[in-house]
């Protein structure tokens, strides 16, 4: 009897050392002594935003936060499945794909899911005023910015380059940051740049203190082809006035972006960052015009899932996305 008793005292101690152990493993992986979030190039609003994001999180949440710079949605995709960051910005193409594993950019599935709706990315193909440029046609064999090694703006440049009857043996493609391409545009090093970011984009009203820019439009056919081919895009109109050196609205195509973080990030911090991010908008305005975007209803643009945490906030707000 006693070494029956012996026994069962032996798995007692070994199952509550065990139920130690994962409890304490759990409160560990919980445990977020500080946020990391990718941005991008220090020039651009992924960064800008970011760094906005970070200062709300440091004050508010009381858990230290720094934007980091990356080469932008595809490394920050990245980052996210290797932990490496807590949060990132990506834009919703880079995200699908990353969630799908899709092509050569991602080999596997990424498990991340979407916090905020951040702003529209405006596709912007950019050339001087005096440019003999007219079309996405007349770029074949011109020296043209396509965006960072890494970047969301490089991978769905090809796609739109594919979808317009070119590819990067068309063209002389120079693989620039914003800055860079800035830079090069002063110095005559290239023709024209192919992005899409928020507008007014900082780097390009900077480039207007020197230099006059046109922007080509889409035909509707073109615009028409390309939503019907790639859901993720959407039309959309550019006001003249975003540009000084425009003459006209021009029509044009939209990704959105997201805030997006890991699925196991814990559901009351996406809840309560969410939430922060959302009842502080007047304050991310000062950061950057494009937080004008960041409202509840625009959920409804972003057709991944959503964090719990996040859902849960966007709940009590009368918006439904279908996560528990």
């Amino acid at each position: 009897m006693r070494k029956v008793r012996k026994n069962w005292v032996q798995k007692l101690v070994i199952i509550g050392a065990l139920l130690a152990f994962l409890f304490t493993g759990a409160a560990h992986a919980a445990e977020i002594r500080q946020i990391s979030i990718a941005g991008a190039g220090t020039a651009g609003t992924f960064y800008i935003m970011a760094s906005g994001f970070a200062d709300l999180f440091s004050r508010y949440l009381n858990i230290p936060s720094i934007p980091e710079v990356t080469a932008g949605s595809v490394e920050n995709a990245r980052l996210l499945d290797t932990r490496r960051v807590e949060m990132g910005v990506i834009q919703l193409d880079v995200m699908q794909d990353a969630l799908e594993g899709n092509n050569d950019t991602f080999r596997s599935p990424v498990e991340i899911s979407a916090l905020v709706p951040m702003f529209p990315n405006i596709v912007q193909l950019i050339t001087l005023k005096d440019s003999p440029i007219a079309s996405f046609a007349d770029l074949r064999g011109r020296r043209v910015s396509v965006g960072s090694p890494g970047s969301g703006i490089l991978a769905t440049n090809r796609v739109l380059l594919s979808a317009m009857g070119l590819s990067m043996e068309d063209i002389q493609p120079l693989y620039l940051s914003f800055v860079e391409t800035t830079n090069a545009f002063r110095d005559g090093q290239i023709d024209a740049a192919l992005v899409n970011t928020a507008a007014p984009a900082p780097w390009l009203v900077d480039l207007e203190t020197t230099h006059s820019i046109k922007l080509i439009p889409f035909s509707d056919a073109e615009i028409e082809r390309l939503t019907t081919e790639f859901p993720s895009f959407a039309p959309f109109s550019l006001a003249k006035d975003t540009y000084n050196s425009l003459d006209e609205d021009i029509n044009t195509l939209a990704l959105w972006i997201t805030l997006a973080t890991f699925d196991s990030l814990p559901e009351q911090l996406a809840y309560d960052a969410t939430k922060l991010i959302f009842e502080n908008t007047e304050t991310l305005k000062t950061v950057h015009s494009a937080a004008t975007y960041i409202l509840p209803e625009n959920a409804r643009f972003i057709s991944v899932p959503f964090h719990p945490g996040a859902a849960r906030y966007l709940r009590e707000k009368g918006i439904d996305v279908g996560v528990k």
